[in-house]
């Protein structure tokens, strides 16, 4: 009878602790509670700032003398960024996707979206973490020397890191069965 007093007395206790847990917070704001804990800069209005705030588009059409048509797309991937630091600051830069076409006497010889994960990308080499760059901007030109009635299409990926360029020509070359050729401009 004993045992059971003590395990009564154990029992209501531990339901009087449980019931009064938290009341001391119950009248305090949560920027109070979460200061007390030294949590409050873990959830402080930081901005998070994107670079293009919203979807953005870059379009061209290039109608070329020798017959070429080059469409070029360059949109915004809402979900794709890369974050960097600088100091307090926090800066998100939006990636970029490019939809190609070229067309040569009413016929589509090249059709192409280029992304982060596109193997044409695999040339920049191991050395190249395009983790840390962005698709920053395309042209389209005839400089390339050794095929100069083809027109080529640029792009540039940007590190805001390391402020380093990387520019990418894919020309749409068409012989043996191959349907475009790219070269590493720089690097």
């Amino acid at each position: 009878m004993k045992n059971l007093f003590y395990i009564a007395a154990f029992i209501f206790s531990m339901v009087f602790w449980a019931c009064t847990d938290g009341q001391e917070r119950m009248y305090k704001s949560p920027q109070e509670v979460l200061h007390e804990n030294k949590l409050l800069d873990s959830f402080s209005d930081k901005e998070i700032r994107f670079i293009p705030e919203t979807y953005a588009e870059k379009t061209t059409d290039t109608i070329f003398d020798n017959g070429y048509v080059v469409k070029v797309k360059m949109y915004s991937d809402m979900e794709n960024h890369i974050t960097v630091k600088l100091g307090d600051e926090t800066i998100n830069y939006r990636d970029f996707n490019l939809d190609i076409e070229v067309i040569k006497e009413d016929k589509t010889i090249l059709f192409l979206t280029i992304c982060k994960d596109h193997e044409i990308n695999e040339q920049l080499g191991d050395g190249v973490d395009l983790k840390k760059y962005y698709l920053r901007d395309f042209w389209i030109a005839k400089d390339n020397k050794y095929h100069k009635d083809i027109p080529g299409i640029y792009f540039e990926y940007y590190s805001p890191i390391s402020k380093d360029s990387l520019i990418q020509e894919i020309l749409p070359y068409q012989e043996y069965g191959v349907k475009f050729s790219t070269s590493v401009i720089t690097n």
